[in-house]
């Protein structure tokens, strides 16, 4: 199979995107961080379709990416204290575990918390329209790819490869359902180390 590649700026990208997320496609994205393979959340075709192209454990949760900070509170419990510090990261390289809503798919939450990302990146918002699971495009314990001709020779299975400008560096990982908020993986730049600071909860 041969993938269909369209920059995410060309013309036609939106459509073709929506199409693939609407009749159970696999794509591959840019965001701000790194190139993400992913799908539907709530497909569990293309759910397990990732899963053997990344040689993942059924039980490793994925990522959901939205499209706005907006869209956040539908997945997630956010009081305004969380809220105010969610505010200050997104759009951004973050990856933040947030409290799951009933509503947040099962693909991306473990243990009652989801991951979401809202990435600072033009595909995200011009040409994405709805919810998207993803992860890093590598194999299980290899570093992301993030060039487009190795992707293309690695992961000729997906449907969809969607080109862009990305930084190259995974998302750093912060949790949010703990106080003080807890930095999982990656490290934090002095201007958004101030959400590490005790989260004042009187509003």
């Amino acid at each position: 199979m041969i993938p269909t590649v369209l920059s995410y700026d060309h013309p036609d990208t939106a459509e073709a995107v929506d199409m693939a997320l609407e009749t159970g496609r696999t794509l591959i994205f840019p965001t701000d961080t790194v190139y993400g393979i992913g799908g539907n959340p709530w497909d569990e075709r293309t759910l397990n379709h990732v899963r053997r192209l990344k040689e993942r454990k059924p039980d490793q949760p994925f990522t959901l990416h939205l499209c706005a900070v907006s869209d956040i509170a539908k997945y997630a419990l956010c009081d305004r204290a969380v809220m105010r510090q969610i505010e200050r990261l997104l759009p951004g390289p973050y990856t933040l575990l947030l409290p799951a809503t009933a509503s947040a798919p099962a693909s991306a939450t473990l243990d009652g918390k989801i991951g979401i990302r809202v990435p600072d990146h033009p595909f995200f918002g011009s040409v994405l329209k709805r919810p998207v699971f993803a992860t890093s495009v590598n194999r299980h314990n290899a570093p992301p790819l993030n060039d487009v001709g190795e992707i293309i020779e690695s992961f000729s299975e997906v449907d969809l490869i969607v080109t862009g400008p990305v930084a190259g560096v995974a998302s750093a990982v912060l949790d949010l359902t703990e106080v003080p908020y807890r930095v999982v993986r990656g490290t934090l730049p002095d201007s958004a180390r101030c959400v590490l600071d005790p989260p004042s909860h009187t509003g």
